[in-house]
């Protein structure tokens, strides 16, 4: 599994069962949860280190994980 080293902003990634948001990018970076069932889909921040972080494909990128 390949984990990121700088977390880029708005991109997602997978932080242990659950799918996030980078909400900024960086080596330390907010993340909010992903919750595809609620209207508005992110839940409360938290802050991670984006070696945590492993990329996930986003429909962006036409299904690909970004680089």
């Amino acid at each position: 599994m390949m984990h990121a080293a700088i977390a880029k902003q708005g991109h997602r990634y997978r932080l242990g069962e659950r799918s996030v948001l980078a909400m900024q990018s960086g080596h330390v970076v907010q993340v909010r949860p992903i919750q595809v069932d609620e209207a508005y889909p992110l839940g409360p921040s938290i802050t991670v280190k984006a070696s945590w972080l492993q990329p996930e494909p986003m429909k962006y990128f036409h299904g690909e994980t970004p680089k």
